[in-house]
């Protein structure tokens, strides 16, 4: 039954691909789970050679992974992950099924897994990974996720009786995953931004825990980057961070904008160095090709005019993607096209949206198009924010009808910013481009 099981999600793969369903990320996985609940951990077992490292957090991973695959292949290390966003078992099986043979033999080194935060646990009981990275933690789908706490209670239980022999890589300008890193037995390595390159030096509104994990008194801040990421100091007990790697320089032929993207790059570099012993020098040179991924500042070329398509799911990575979008434009009078949903991979709770800094939007927009499920809902958010561009905010549910006023209302070669969450970002992208992403 296992060998029978590579050999039907194979065929789903082959005809996925041929009628253009999709790229086969989920659902070979699932019915090879179907068959074999324990086929990851089987499959893997038959593939000692390979070096497995997990990925999560709630903003960052497909960037990080798709990081991490360009420096190994530019430095002949061959790798594959299951980038396409699946990141639940039924994708991690996917991608495994996609990268062996029939007999189950895996012709990689390494494995990057992308794997939702809330399932880390779970992947943890099937997966051995020689490395773990946790890029962030910020609220996101509450009603399937709860809080931070909840989402940090499951990362330390899983992690605390890990193999000292894993290596665990944190983002050290977080306070709860700082602290997280002082309370297991694994080796620990922390990234973040040097203090320069952080441009706050208040609590912005969409911060999501900024309470000593100790003392469980208020931190205060020297600078902060964005949320509650920053350099932080508990007065009362005096937990600070300490060791933390920073670039010290952000590359110049980088071509992701946003502080964001900045983590993921700082957290890449120390990752490849700790564990490939790869230079950040000569990384450096070899960032200058690194293309977006799908829907991460991603641009699409549709009816003569470039869509930029940036996922935006939570407080805290819409509020990075319009301080990204304001960088990547000197023009004051863009086009924004805002899509909201509240399908399952989105969560049903949209309340977050009032958390989202808004008001910066309309600092580069000269018209505002909103689509979606939840469009009304986003069209009377924006309209909440005082300023004299209300009248030029266009809510039309149908993606497709908001694209066709869009066409008729631009001109050739004009550029079009897309924020959406995750539904509708596959959704938009299967317009834009005509196929389905998974």
């Amino acid at each position: 039954m296992f060998y029978l099981s590579i050999i039907f999600s194979k065929i789903i793969i082959f005809f996925s691909r041929l009628f253009k369903f999709g790229s086969g990320s989920t659902w070979p996985g699932h019915l090879a789970l179907y068959f074999n609940s324990k086929f990851v951990g089987k499959i893997l077992q038959k593939n000692p050679h390979l070096k497995i490292f997990i990925i999560t957090g709630t903003n960052g991973k497909t960037t990080t992974v798709a990081l991490l695959k360009h420096f190994l292949q530019k430095n002949n290390i061959s790798c594959f992950s299951n980038q396409e966003g699946a990141n639940l078992l039924n994708g991690v099986a996917s991608a495994i099924i996609k990268n062996s043979s029939f007999s189950g033999r895996i012709n990689k080194q390494v494995a990057l897994f992308e794997v939702d935060e809330f399932n880390l646990p779970l992947i943890l009981k099937e997966v051995q990974p020689l490395g773990i990275i946790i890029l962030n933690l910020f609220r996101d789908q509450l009603d399937r996720y709860g809080e931070v706490n909840t989402i940090f209670s499951r990362w330390f239980d899983a992690l605390k009786n890990i193999s000292p022999s894993v290596k665990i890589f944190l983002n050290g300008d977080d306070p709860q995953l700082y602290y997280l890193g002082q309370k297991i037995s694994s080796p620990v390595f922390y990234f973040g931004l040097s203090e320069e390159e952080m441009p706050f030096k208040k609590i912005p509104h969409d911060v999501d825990f900024n309470y000593c994990p100790f003392c469980y008194q208020l931190l205060s801040y020297k600078k902060i980057a964005y949320s509650h990421l920053g350099k932080f100091f508990c007065q009362n007990c005096g937990f600070k961070p300490t060791g933390i790697f920073t670039l010290k320089e952000n590359p110049v032929n980088f071509s992701l904008k946003g502080i964001y993207n900045l983590y993921n790059l700082t957290l890449v570099f120390l990752f490849l160095q700790k564990v490939f012993g790869l230079p950040k020098e000569k990384l450096k040179i070899q960032i200058k090709d690194f293309l977006p991924v799908f829907g991460r500042q991603e641009k699409i070329k549709y009816k003569n005019r470039d869509f930029y398509l940036l996922l935006s799911k939570n407080p805290a990575g819409f509020n990075q993607s319009i301080d990204a979008v304001l960088s990547l434009t000197e023009n004051k009078k863009n086009v924004f096209w805002i899509i909201l949903n509240n399908r399952v991979p989105d969560g049903h709770d949209i309340s977050w949206i009032w958390d989202v800094d808004f008001k910066k939007i309309f600092l580069g927009a000269k018209k505002i198009f909103v689509s979606g499920d939840r469009v009304f809902d986003m069209v009377i958010r924006l309209k909440y924010e005082e300023t004299a561009l209300k009248k030029n905010i266009i809510g039309e549910e149908n993606p497709k009808k908001t694209l066709k006023k869009i066409i008729e209302e631009t001109k050739e070669n004009e550029k079009i910013f897309i924020l959406a969450n995750y539904s509708a970002m596959l959704e938009v992208r299967k317009i834009l481009v005509g196929k389905k992403l998974l």
